[in-house]
């Protein structure tokens, strides 16, 4: 079966892809899927598009029927809320995906649960709200892959970025979260309703709220080489999946 590569732009994908020149170049499209070998696996790569929209609807299209995914690993760039723990140009990986943007929204701030409606089920994980725990080292063990050294944590996804205190202070009381980005949570929720495997890992562009400091060339270089890291040769799927 083929592992899905995925990222939200080009130019994210193919940072990623930099040091594994078998892969050919990424997608140009929205939404398009090439199929490539790499250490005798079969890899699907796709850019997504970026924001929440663009991601559900590669989701969609990419673990649609009869399609047979080992797995997805996503990657790209994200803003960090601890420079300190998470500096500009590390290495990430989610541990959690929330949409802090989905409920009733009041004067003291988003209530998952205030509409009476959830966003339905995770397979066996049960009904989803706003949040959906994730396990990057199991997921990339079940996928085969030896995950590289990164940063663990949290993270939100968001249809605006984040410039705003109250927003930040809002966020940071709900979910501690340590990254945000545009593209995880859709993601996450189509993976575990198909049950499959999904790793998201993004280096860090900027600190949220402050684009003063943004060094996307830096965030790029250290997603350089990621997946053909993880992907190495002789690794096969984990029984059980």
């Amino acid at each position: 079966m083929p592992l899905l590569v995925a990222a939200a732009t080009p130019k994210e994908l193919a940072a990623a892809l930099r040091n594994a020149p078998e892969l050919g170049e990424a997608p140009s499209d929205a939404g398009s899927i090439l199929r490539r070998p790499l250490h005798g696996r079969d890899i699907l790569l796709m850019v997504t598009g970026v924001g929440p929209i663009n991601a559900a609807l590669a989701a969609g299209k990419a673990l649609a029927p009869p399609r047979d995914i080992e797995g997805v690993l996503l990657v790209g760039v994200a803003g960090t809320f601890d420079v300190e723990r998470a500096p500009i140009g590390s290495l990430t990986a989610a541990t959690s995906e929330a949409f802090p943007e989905f409920g009733l929204r009041t004067p003291e701030g988003v209530n998952p649960r205030g509409i009476g409606f959830s966003q339905g089920d995770a397979g066996s994980g049960g009904e989803v709200w706003d949040e959906l725990p994730l396990d990057p080292h199991g997921a990339a063990s079940r996928m085969g892959m030896d995950l590289p050294g990164c940063i663990a944590g949290p993270a939100v996804t968001v249809a605006g970025v984040t410039n705003c205190e109250r927003i930040l202070a809002d966020f940071a009381a709900r979910y501690a979260p340590l990254t945000e980005n545009m593209e995880g949570f859709p993601w996450a929720l189509a993976t575990a309703r198909a049950g499959v495997p999904f790793l998201e890992l993004r280096s860090i562009s900027n600190m949220v709220g402050n684009r003063t400091g943004w060094n996307l060339q830096a965030a790029l270089d250290s997603l350089a080489g990621a997946v053909p890291e993880l992907i190495r040769p002789g690794r096969t799927l984990a029984k059980g999946r």
